[in-house]
């Protein structure tokens, strides 16, 4: 559902899971949070270094102007990263209970949430990706929800089929991104094609030039092949699945990995 406020939603919430459900082991966070934070100073290091070295060749005027910018961006950029470490970024992470949950949502402005069900093989596949996601966008965080486990959100969410990507971004819903269809309807999507579609709805910061790159296609290509009709990279985005619903697709796909999808649903939330 777009659009829903998670802060008015949290108070519709059940007293019992909104007061005693939360079960965070604080020493295993803080040692998560130390492994992400020297993993993201490593890579912001060489980083830094990189630039410094192109400034290095222009004059001297032009050089100090320069590096007192890129200072303050990069300050500044540091103190953000230092943040969302804190919150919980460049991990991928399982919410123990529905308050957590909401407390992820309040926290971090896009957040990328995973609801799942360990008996199902395509949340695992969700599982892989996210793992590979987590540590190089860290202007997202990621996680992972049961859905047995969390019969109010999934009524109130109208979760309708596992794996489901629920985007939130600034304590909103955006979108659900439900099964595979946004990625090609395949198991077997890279991990660029996810990134592609989650940058679609403003929750990761990923170039679509950095998506034709990494997957060998062609710009000139690709947009030929759109006006002939032709879906270079299979990726059906119509209004209708847009809003996660694909209803042609369900119509001609009656298959056992779809029933998976269905599988027990009925019984959450009752």
């Amino acid at each position: 559902m777009a659009g829903m406020d998670l802060n008015a939603m949290q108070g519709q919430m059940d007293p019992y899971y909104a007061a005693g459900l939360r079960h965070m082991k604080e020493q295993k966070f803080k040692q998560e949070m130390s492994k992400a934070g020297d993993m993201i100073l490593s890579t912001q290091e060489a980083v830094v270094d990189k630039e410094l070295e192109a400034l290095s060749n222009l004059d001297e005027d032009d050089f100090e102007k320069l590096r007192e910018v890129r200072k303050r961006k990069m300050i500044a950029a540091q103190k953000e990263q230092q943040k969302n470490v804190l919150n919980g970024h460049g991990r991928y992470m399982e919410l123990s209970d529905q308050k957590e949950f909401f407390e992820a949502c309040k926290a971090s402005k896009q957040v990328v949430v995973h609801f799942y069900r360990p008996s199902t093989l395509r949340c695992q596949i969700v599982d892989r990706h996210l793992e590979a996601l987590a540590p190089t966008h860290l202007e997202t965080r990621f996680v992972k929800i049961n859905a047995e486990k969390s019969p109010f959100l999934v009524e109130k969410l109208r979760i309708i089929m596992l794996p489901t990507l629920l985007c939130v971004k600034n304590g909103k819903t955006e979108h659900s991104i439900i099964g595979f269809d946004e990625m090609g309807g395949s198991d077997e999507f890279p991990t660029s094609v996810l990134a592609l579609v989650l940058s679609s709805y403003d929750v990761l910061k990923y170039d679509k030039d950095q998506f034709l790159e990494e997957n060998n296609i062609d710009q000139d290509e690709l947009e030929a092949d759109a006006e002939n009709g032709v879906n270079k990279i299979d990726m059906r985005r119509g209004p209708a699945i847009r809003e996660g619903v694909n209803d042609a697709a369900a119509a001609d796909e009656d298959s056992d990995s779809d029933a998976e999808y269905y599988e027990g649903l009925d019984e959450i939330g009752h």
